[in-house]
C-alpha cells in the first residue's frame, strides 16, 4: 500500500516491522518528529519562503506497520525496515527540540478523586500509561476495543488541578483531527460532492500571487504534496491580521488569502512536505461544497456509531469536561494571536488559533469516541481515510497508527489485525514533551498488546 508524496522526517527506525506509509495527506512515519516552521513573510516571486522554527510544534505521525504471519499462527517475522526516503527539502537548520527540562511541570497536589475500576484490570496496558506519567505527564485516559467490544478503559493521573482523568475526560485530538478529516472527504468524494482533481484556489475564488498556486488540487492538499513550505494558520495569524487590518484572530477565508501570498517551495504535486496548511485549506474546501461547517459533518458522518462528544477545539476555552493542557517547559509560552488577550499566553491558550486550523487539529473527543470512529473504519462503516482497502487477508497482520501532537496535548489511535482478532486502542494525554518521550508512547502500547495473552470477555459500550 501506498500513496503519492511518501516520506516523513523519522528520528529512529523502527523495530521488529515492516513500515509501509499510507497516503501521506494523513500518513507518516511511528516516531517520527517534526519542528513546525514558520515563515518570515511573504516570500517575493524569485524565490520561496524560509522558514524558521517556531515556539509552537506540531508533530504529525501516523503510519501502516503491516507483518507477514509465518505460518499464519505464528508470532510475526522479524523483517528490517527500508529506510524511509530523504526528505525533499533542506531540513538541516531546523534544530531538534531542547532537551526536556529537567524542572518539573507545576502539577496538581491535591488527590484525584476515587474512580472505580474496570471489571477486569490489564495490567500491560496500566503499566504502558503510567510509565508515561512517571515521566512528567499529569494525565491521560486510554480505550481498547476488542472484535468490537470495549474491554477496557480508564482514566490515569489529573485532567486537571485536584480532578482524575477519567474515560470522559475530552481531549483536542491534534492532527489525528486529519484522519476524520480524510474520512470525510472519502465520503464527499463518494457521493459526488467533491473531486480529487479539483482546483483548490479557483473554486475558493481566490487569486494567487504564484501562479501555480492555481494548480493545487484537493488531492494534493490530503496528501501534503501542495507545495507550501509553510505552517501559515499555525504561525501568522497576527501577521495576516495586520497585513488586512482585521481584527486578529482573522477568519480561515482571510488566511487562505494570505497563505496566497507565498511563493510555493515546490510544484504542485512533485513533493510531499506536512503542514498544517494543507487541511486548514481542505477544510475550507469541504465547507464550500457543503454549505455547512467541519464539525458538523463529521459528526452526521459518526453519529450512526454512537459518538457523541465531538466538538470543535478552541483556544482560549477551558471547559470544565475538557483536561487542562502542559506544554513542556521549552514551548511553555508564546505571544498571543488574540486580541482580545494580549501578552504572552500558555502556548495552548492562545499563541495560535486552533478553531481556524479547523480539521487540521480542533476536533474534540473522549479516547472512547475515537476508538468508535476508528472500529467504525475498520468495520467499512466510516470511510478510511487512506483510501486503501484494509488487508484481511489469511496469514497477514497490520498495524495502522494516527498520532496527534500540539502544545500541551499528545494523542494516538491504533488498530491491529494479528489475522484472528482486531483490536482498536486510543489514548490521550494533556501534556507532551516534544521530544524523546513522546516517542516512546507508540511502542510502549504496543508492547502492551502483545504482552497481552487474556482478553476481558466484557463490553463496556453500554456504559457509556
Amino acid at each position: 500500500m501506498g500513496g503519492a508524496g511518501e516520506g516523513a522526517y523519522a528520528r529512529r527506525p523502527v523495530q521488529r516491522f515492516v513500515v509501509l506509509l499510507l497516503v501521506a495527506g494523513v500518513l507518516a512515519v511511528v516516531g517520527l518528529g517534526l519542528s513546525a516552521p514558520r515563515s518570515t513573510g511573504p516570500a517575493p516571486l524569485t524565490s520561496a519562503a524560509s522558514p524558521t522554527p517556531g515556539a509552537v510544534q506540531e508533530t504529525p505521525a501516523s503510519a501502516v506497520v503491516e507483518t507477514k504471519l509465518t505460518p499464519p499462527t505464528a508470532p510475526a517475522a522479524v523483517v528490517s525496515a527500508a529506510p524511509p526516503p530523504a526528505p525533499s527539502a533542506d531540513v538541516s537548520s531546523r534544530p531538534e527540540p531542547a532537551a526536556r527540562s529537567s524542572q518539573q511541570l507545576p502539577l496538581p497536589t491535591a488527590n484525584p478523586p476515587a474512580v472505580s475500576a474496570p471489571p477486569a484490570p490489564m495490567p500491560a496496558f496500566d503499566a504502558a500509561m503510567n510509565a508515561v506519567l512517571a515521566e512528567g505527564y499529569p494525565g491521560g485516559s486510554l480505550a481498547v476495543v476488542r472484535d468490537g467490544k470495549l474491554v477496557y478503559t480508564r482514566g490515569y493521573g489529573f485532567a486537571k488541578a485536584g480532578v482524575a482523568a477519567t474515560p470522559m475526560t475530552r481531549y483536542r485530538q491534534a492532527s489525528v483531527s486529519k484522519a476524520v478529516t480524510g474520512s470525510l472527504l472519502a465520503q464527499l468524494v463518494t457521493n459526488g460532492t467533491l473531486t480529487m482533481d479539483l482546483r483548490v484556489f479557483p473554486y475558493l475564488g481566490v487569486a494567487p500571487v504564484d501562479p501555480r498556486t492555481n494548480a493545487i488540487t484537493v488531492r494534493m492538499l490530503k496528501d501534503h504534496t501542495s507545495g507550501f513550505a509553510g505552517d501559515y494558520f499555525l504561525f501568522e495569524s497576527r501577521k495576516a491580521a495586520t497585513f488586512y487590518g482585521v481584527a486578529s484572530p482573522p477568519d480561515p477565508d482571510t488566511m487562505v488569502r494570505w497563505t496566497a501570498h507565498y511563493q510555493l517551495a515546490t510544484d504542485p504535486g512533485s513533493t510531499y512536505h506536512y503542514n498544517n496548511t494543507n487541511y486548514a485549506i481542505l477544510s475550507r474546501v469541504i465547507e464550500k461544497a457543503t454549505g455547512r461547517a467541519w464539525i458538523d459533518l463529521v459528526r452526521d458522518m459518526a453519529k450512526p456509531f454512537g459518538i457523541a462528544t465531538w466538538r470543535l477545539g478552541t483556544s482560549l476555552a477551558r471547559p470544565a469536561d475538557e483536561a487542562t493542557y502542559y506544554e513542556a517547559d521549552t514551548f511553555k509560552f508564546g505571544p498571543s494571536v488574540f486580541d482580545s488577550v494580549p501578552g504572552t499566553v500558555e502556548t495552548p491558550y492562545g499563541a495560535y488559533d486552533a478553531a481556524s486550523l479547523n480539521g487540521a487539529v480542533a476536533l474534540v473527543s473522549t479516547v472512547i469516541d475515537m476508538a468508535r470512529y476508528d472500529q467504525g473504519v475498520a468495520m467499512g462503516g466510516i470511510p478510511a481515510p487512506e483510501l486503501d482497502a484494509i488487508p484481511t487477508k489469511a496469514g497477514w497482520s497490520y498495524t495502522y497508527v494516527y498520532n496527534g501532537s500540539m502544545p500541551g496535548q499528545y494523542t494516538f489511535v491504533m488498530r491491529v489485525w494479528d489475522g484472528a482478532h482486531l483490536t482498536v486502542m486510543a489514548g490521550a494525554f494533556n501534556h507532551r514533551d516534544a521530544g524523546a518521550i513522546d516517542e516512546t508512547i507508540n511502542g510502549r502500547i504496543l508492547d502492551a498488546h502483545r504482552a497481552t495473552t487474556a482478553w476481558p470477555a466484557v463490553d463496556l459500550f453500554p456504559n457509556y
